[in-house]
């Protein structure tokens, strides 16, 4: 159980600081002169769209999970760790690529809705259909253990995640973004490889 904390908080807390998930929020807010207020609604309204619809395939990939605790027990104490390896040697052949697969947010294509329902309505609509994949192999882990421990998952990454955008719009609201982040979204599926590989390792010795 601690180590699907441990992961689950990890995975939360990295997808709320990568900067796809709030400059995007503060850039359009900026142009769009929105105020503090305003920023914060749809930070919240965007936040969850993204957190529900990746629970809502958490919860079916949790399915997965109890299956496969009901018949291979030993199976799955080794699937969760190789899931988590997997993930990570994609995301750092991607990073080899020079793909961004963390870009949910397309700004140049929102900006041309100009009107405030309309961008909360985009904004929102390009985050619920762009769940996160990462935590997933942690639903998996969690449905093999019960529904206590998927309904664990799910609080911690909604408040993890959706806690951290809202620190980092509002950073960014007060200056963050005149430092260069261009770095960090280069880097971020190296970013991400790197520390579902460091899971995977450190799950291979540690029981879920």
């Amino acid at each position: 159980m601690n180590a699907l904390i441990t992961g689950s908080l990890t995975l939360s807390l990295l997808h709320a600081l990568i900067p796809s998930h709030w400059l995007p929020l503060v850039t359009i807010g900026q142009t769009e002169r929105w105020s503090y207020r305003q920023l914060i609604f749809v930070t919240v309204v965007v936040g969850l769209a993204h957190t529900i619809s990746t629970s809502l395939l958490g919860i079916l990939v949790s399915l997965a999970g109890w299956q496969l605790a009901e018949n291979y027990h030993d199976l799955s104490e080794r699937a969760i760790p190789l899931l988590l390896l997997a993930l990570g040697l994609w995301y750092l052949m991607q990073h080899i690529q020079h793909r961004h697969l963390h870009n949910h947010i397309d700004t140049k294509a929102v900006r041309q809705t100009r009107s405030f329902s309309a961008l909360l309505l985009s904004l929102g609509l390009a985050m619920f259909l762009s769940p996160c994949l990462e935590i997933e192999a942690y639903f998996l882990s969690a449905g093999a253990q019960g529904w206590q421990a998927v309904a664990l998952v799910v609080l911690i990454y909604n408040v993890i995640t959706l806690s951290g955008m809202l620190v980092m719009v509002t950073l960014g609201r007060h200056g963050l973004r005149r430092v260069n982040a261009h770095w960090f979204e280069h880097n971020e599926n190296l970013i991400t490889s790197l520390t579902l590989i460091g899971l995977a390792i450190l799950n291979f010795y540690i029981e879920f």
